[in-house]
């Protein structure tokens, strides 16, 4: 159900209740309605409910409550739940509307009100003299049906419940202890319908204990009818919500009311085609009986009829309500949409069911700009094909390690379902997919020719050919096209191959062969076949592999993934190094094939028969680490964000990243933690990307013009300086020594304490030292020698070591490590040769820190004079800033202008930082902390978009709170002033 409509629902629905329960505590009538003015016509049944805690017993006998309809008796009857019920309708048109079922010759559907009885009948074991006549729900001797005049029954009704307008009333009390229902009613008589004539005021009174409580009717023509769309534009591929509010559909007081129309020719309406739940009621045989002729004669005057006009826009289909058509078993209706009310008595209907999916959708084929139109009571409503613009932003100005940042896409065409939060899913064809691209993986951009084969065996030159193509190629999916309209035929395959459009000479130039000298790093395949699983049957992944072809006929084919290795159709696996050694040697072109059934010994899964929707698939090759002294990083990155609120057009999700050093810079584990497809994407950078190497997320957008506009957000990647201090400048010996330090670049895993240990490796040369394989982290010396183990006379003396020292965060995200260990009172010489006294000597600390804020490797020490304070010094004098010029012009839509700011602060001190306040047109500011070079050198950059503010700009800089220089700049968009 469209989610919307059902809050607007109980909205509505709230008011009456209070309302009911302020003026009419007791008394309950089910066509008060508000927004439709408490009226009601034609055969609709109205349920009369009254809740008194007095004579709501069920085991002692009770008299009936006096209720009345118009001054005449309305008999009421007890239910278990010990309430009192009663049903009436207009005697006309309940007889007209009964008519219209009799005549189909299938009892119990449509508008079957059951049989009449005349109001003279007492075999029901209460009377009901003052209505016109009744109606029974099964057959009773003397029983008339439709337009023939009552007679008096005799006899005890039997059979099978055929009423269809009443179809879940509450169960009548038959405590043995009472007479049944407190008025010794038959209980085979209930749910029992009396019938009055009326033609203007309905009067319900309950003449209860102390009070008297009144609703008043109007039966009349229905006002306030309305029908109405979810939204005003629609993308391809979109659902679309119509609600219908018209009280006169609800014909049944105790259930959701189901009205299915033909809305092309020849036009056509049903009541209870299919039950609430979808499944077929009257469908398929005669008692489907097309009301369009007789709408009158029950009372319907303009409303009751739906008509559409498809166009090259609309699709109708199957949901949750329907079936694709309707027949009576004579006629096949075609063109069907179904309107299911929300809650019983609601008078809301509505084409979406619970799981969000509407009978009534855009194709996938809209042309941008077209319309057809739904009619209904002569109100007709267009539905617009159309397409917005959009726009992806990063939700912060300060990009750190470790951190997630969000990333957010506003995009009002991907926005399909307007009851459901959409996601930009990979498997999706109309989806799309923000991407970043570090350096330059293999991927499938100029994939093509692609075969499937029957069988895992056959021969990569037969095959049968699959249409596809690369539509996007910043996301880079592969979009296989299986519909019939391409010409292929239904078949089942084992296997499929595709020409990568890549050579063997490209792969070796991505791909890190760690058998050569000098080069050391991991390579990994990306792939995600989902679609294949959701459309073509594929499964079961537990024997699919994965190999490389350099030529249709290559013997000894290159295995990326071997069988058994797959738990599923999305994944991100270790190559192995054999593997990329054997591509090494290769030449020619490469054929990606992916073999469903490796070991030959199953039936096919894969199977192409009425598919209605493309197949996009990602198969990617990243590498992370050196050739030789070169840093290799190819990879990349999609975003399958989600929309944050149903029929916002927002989505949004994360992203962080992990900054190497030379601890992981190598470790497949920490390359295994990455996620390359995923709401919150996970990254590997190894050296600070800035300037024009500054990452990009990138989205293909279809614009209001009908054209494809490449949006991106443009971000620096920064590396930090580390700085390294102790809590004291004076130790005694056994006292607690703690070394804190701070580098940003070692938060590795969000929401995560990280903790970097102590070599204990005595083989190792870093022995003792905060590191690992790759080297060492942080060194602690003291007396200017490294606090190292040694071993004298047999003797094991220890270093850092044995002291259980490790840093560790201070908390999650924080950057700021911390580690303590107790002063020695004997350390080890240089030389491990003897022991000596730390007395009179001083603690230091080396950071070796992998990357810089310029991006280099370096070593952070402390100051030797253990007594100075080693805070940086207040600068001497403002350092001027340099900005280009003064006047800059806006960008055009989907284009940036970046404004670079650069100087100088003297008496810099390394790891500190430099703050930054940017103050717009508009007085909004954005604060950012630079860390400048050793030197003191900064750089800023200030982003345009074409939407950014026009007028003057200034950015104060500050630094340790002392004001350092400002500078300030005009922005204007010369094409409004090229108008004027």
């Amino acid at each position: 159900m469209n989610k919307l409509a059902l809050s607007l629902a109980v909205f509505l629905l709230i008011p009456i209740t209070m309302a009911h329960a302020q003026s009419q505590p007791n008394l309950y009538v089910s066509a008060e309605n508000s927004v439709h003015n408490n009226h009601f016509e034609g055969s609709m049944v109205v349920e009369v409910i009254v809740n008194d805690p007095s004579i709501s017993d069920t085991g002692d006998g009770k008299g009936e409550p006096d209720v009345t309809i118009n001054g005449k008796t309305l008999r009421m009857v007890q239910a278990t739940d010990g309430r009192w019920y009663a049903y009436f309708a207009n005697v006309d048109r309940a007889k007209a509307a009964d008519q219209i079922a009799f005549d189909s010759g299938v009892p119990g559907t449509g508008l079957d009100f059951g049989v009449f009885c005349s109001k003279d009948t007492t075999s029901l074991g209460a009377s009901f003299t003052e209505s016109d006549g009744i109606a029974v729900p099964r057959s009773i001797t003397g029983a008339t049906n439709g337009n023939s005049g009552f007679n008096t029954c005799t006899g005890a009704p039997s059979g099978t419940n055929i009423n269809n307008v009443v179809r879940y009333p509450r169960t009548i009390n038959t405590n043995p202890a009472i007479p049944s229902g407190q008025i010794g009613l038959d209980d085979d008589a209930w749910p029992i319908i009396q019938l009055f004539s009326f033609s203007s005021d309905v009067v319900i009174q309950y003449n209860g204990a102390g009070s008297t409580q009144q609703v008043t009717l109007q039966y009349d023509d229905i006002p306030n009818i309305s029908l109405s769309l979810d939204r005003s534009n629609y993308p391809p591929n979109s659902e679309v919500f119509a609600t219908i509010r018209d009280m006169q559909l609800n014909q049944d007081p105790t259930a959701r009311d189901s009205w299915t129309f033909n809305v092309v020719s020849p036009q056509a309406v049903f009541y209870a085609a299919f039950t609430e739940g979808g499944s077929n009621a009257a469908n398929g045989g005669a008692g489907l009986v097309n009301l369009v002729s007789k709408l009158s004669n029950i009372g319907f005057e303009k409303n009751g009829k739906v008509a559409m006009s498809l166009g090259s826009v609309v699709q109708l289909r199957s949901n949750g309500f329907q079936s694709s058509t309707a027949t009576d078993g004579t006629t096949t209706y075609q063109k069907i949409v179904t309107f299911v009310e929300t809650e019983p008595n609601s008078a809301v209907f509505e084409t979406a069911d619970f799981s969000d999916r509407s009978n009534i959708g855009i194709l996938s084929t809209a042309p941008r700009g077209q319309s057809g139109s739904i009619e209904y009571n002569s109100n007709s409503v267009s539905i617009v094909s159309g397409l917005g613009n959009a726009d992806i932003s990063l939700g912060s100005s300060q990009i750190l390690p470790g951190n997630k940042i969000p990333v957010r896409v506003t995009d009002p065409d991907q926005n399909v379902n307007g009851g459901a939060r959409d996601r930009l899913e990979m498997f999706r064809s109309s989806a799309l997919i923000p991407s970043l691209t570090i350096g330059s993986p293999a991927t499938l951009e100029d994939a093509g020719s692609v075969k499937i084969y029957a069988l895992s065996g056959d021969a990569l030159a037969g095959g049968n050919s699959v249409t596809s193509s690369v539509p996007d190629t910043n996301a880079d999916r592969l979009v296989l096209d299986t519909r019939s309209s391409t010409g292929i035929a239904n078949q089942s395959f084992e296997k499929m191959s595709v020409n990568l459009g890549l050579s063997a000479a490209q792969l070796q130039s991505i791909l890190i062969d760690t058998a050569v000298s000098g080069n050391s790093g991991t390579n990994w395949i990306n792939y995600d076949l989902r679609s294949l699983e959701k459309q073509l049957g594929i499964t079961d992944y537990s024997d699919t592999s994965i190999s490389l072809y350099f030529g249709l006929a290559d013997p000894t084919p290159v295995t990326l993934v071997s069988a058994g290795s797959m738990t599923g159709p999305q994944g991100f696996l270790q190559i192995g190094s054999s593997a990329v050694t054997q591509i090494s040697s290769e030449s020619g072109s490469a054929f990606l094939v992916i073999n469903f059934d490796a070991s030959s010994n199953s039936a096919a899964q894969g199977t192409i028969s009425t598919e209605t929707d493309t197949q996009p698939i990602i198969v990617d090759m990243f590498s992370f680490g050196q050739k030789g002294t070169t840093d290799v990083n190819n990879a990349v990155y999609r975003f399958e964000l989600r929309e944050t609120t149903p029929s916002s057009g927002i989505f949004a999700g994360t992203m962080e990243y992990t900054i190497a050093n030379q601890l992981n810079q190598f470790d497949a584990s920490l390359i295994r933690t990455l996620r390359p497809i995923n709401e919150d994407v996970k990254f590997f950078v190894n050296q600070r990307l800035i300037d024009e190497k500054g990452i990009n997320i990138h989205y293909s957008d279809l614009d209001q013009t009908g054209v494809t506009t490449g949006t991106s957000s443009k971000s620096d990647i920064l590396t930090h300086s580390g700085s390294v201090s102790l809590n004291s400048k004076t130790f005694r010996f056994g006292s607690p020594v703690t070394v804190i330090l701070v580098d940003s670049d070692l938060n590795v895993n969000h929401d995560e304490i990280d903790i970097y240990s102590v070599i204990d490796n005595p083989s190792s040369a870093d022995v003792d030292t905060v590191g690992g394989s790759g080297g060492m982290l942080l060194e602690v010396l003291i007396k200017d020698v490294r606090f190292k183990r040694c071993t004298i006379n047999g003797v094991e003396y220890g270093g850092l070591a044995a002291t259980g020292f490790a840093l560790i965060e201070t908390g999650p995200n924080t950057g700021r490590f911390e580690g303590t260990f107790k002063m020695p009172s004997q350390i080890c010489n240089r030389d491990g040769t003897k022991l000596m006294s730390p007395a009179g000597g001083i603690v230091d600390l080396k950071y070796h820190d992998f990357r810089d804020s310029s991006g280099q490797q370096n070593i952070f020490g402390l100051s030797k004079t253990p007594t100075k304070d080693v805070t940086a010094k207040t600068p001497t004098k403002e350092a001027k800033p340099q900005i280009k010029s003064k006047t800059y012009n806006l960008p055009a839509y989907g284009k940036t202008t970046e404004i670079p700011i650069t100087g100088k602060v003297p008496n810099y001190k390394s790891g500190t930082k430099v703050q930054f306040t940017l103050t717009k047109p508009d007085g909004k500011t954005i604060n950012l902390d630079v860390t400048a070079t050793k030197t003191g050198l900064y750089k800023v950059l200030v982003t345009l978009k074409h939407n950014s503010p026009t007028g003057p700009y200034s950015i104060d800089i500050k630094y340790l709170k002392s004001q350092v220089g400002k500078v300030s700049f005009n922005v204007v968009d010369s094409k409004a002033l090229a108008k004027k």
